[in-house]
């Protein structure tokens, strides 16, 4: 009880702490609001009490120059198209994601507790909290097999554009920013390529390229890539690889859309199954009770 009282004080002292923190902000802007305009400057970005208590108790998981994952991140973070700014605001999007499931199962715990099950709730809020430090790198896992699947319908159509620019005698590097203003997921990467090769060597330009594929293990992109390779450093022709590429791309793209369709109609035919089967028992229910009184 000792330990529960404690932190219920601690939880009330961060909360006034933050009250006033808030009207004192709010004050301070309201009172200096003429100066403001007097010179523009440089917005401050605070933290909460809560996100430095995080970040001093578990630096290496919320604090980004301290993180052990960082690589991980930031990896992540290429592959799924950026879709936080910085590392940071990954970081800070962690800590509120962990804040609301560690509230949930606080709440979930206590409510369990008192109702003489004392035993189960430590193991519900061991849960929360292992989901709520795992969502946001699922959220980046999702977000990457998403942008797979775009990539692969939009590669057919870039390297059918850049088949067609290539077969019609535009140069490589052209015919690469051409494609590129196309867009998609691999048209992008396209013009990514592009935009490193004008102010790097294309050997660095093709890694950094590689670096931001959804799937690392893309045989086709990995496959592009490689004939890229190949044509600045070995002078390989590349329109036959881009048009045996486009071929291969089109197979994919057809056996994943007829592995769907059949996976939709073996599911409407469970449906339909138990949608009979339902009805049957709708139909000779009222007969069944009828028979047994």
């Amino acid at each position: 009880m000792t330990f529960f009282a404690f932190l219920g004080a601690l939880s009330v002292s961060v909360l006034a702490f933050e009250l006033l923190s808030a009207f004192q902000s709010a004050f301070s802007t309201f009172g200096n609001n003429r100066l403001m305009n007097l010179q523009p400057s440089r917005p401050i970005q605070k933290r909460s009490t809560w996100e430095a208590l995080l970040i001093a108790l578990w630096p290496g998981r919320f604090d980004p120059d301290q993180a052990v994952n960082m690589a991980d991140v930031v990896s992540m973070l290429r592959q799924a198209g950026y879709p936080y700014d910085s590392p940071g605001e990954f970081y800070a999007v962690a800590m509120r994601d962990f804040t609301i499931f560690l509230t949930v199962g606080g709440l979930l715990a206590g409510a369990i507790a008192s109702m003489n099950m004392p035993v189960a709730a430590p193991v519900i809020a061991l849960i929360f909290i292992f989901l709520g430090l795992r969502r946001p790198y699922v959220r980046l896992k999702t977000l990457a097999k998403k942008r797979a699947e775009g990539l692969r319908n939009n590669m057919l159509i870039g390297l059918s554009v850049l088949g067609s620019l290539l077969s019609s005698g535009v140069g490589v590097q052209e015919a690469l920013r051409r494609a590129s203003a196309v867009g998609g997921p691999f048209c992008n990467l396209l013009g990514l390529l592009v935009a490193r090769m004008e102010v790097e060597d294309f050997t660095k330009a093709i890694e950094v390229t590689r670096a931001h594929l959804p799937d690392p293990a893309d045989v086709e992109a990995n496959l592009f890539l490689r004939d890229i390779h190949d044509f600045f450093a070995n002078n390989r022709p590349l329109l036959s690889s881009v048009q045996g590429l486009q071929e291969s791309v089109h197979r994919s793209v057809v056996e994943i859309t007829e592995a769907r369709a059949a996976l939709v109609r073996q599911r409407a035919g469970l449906f339909g199954v138990m949608a009979v089967m339902g009805l049957v028992l709708a139909i000779i229910a009222p007969f069944m009770g009828a028979g047994m009184f």
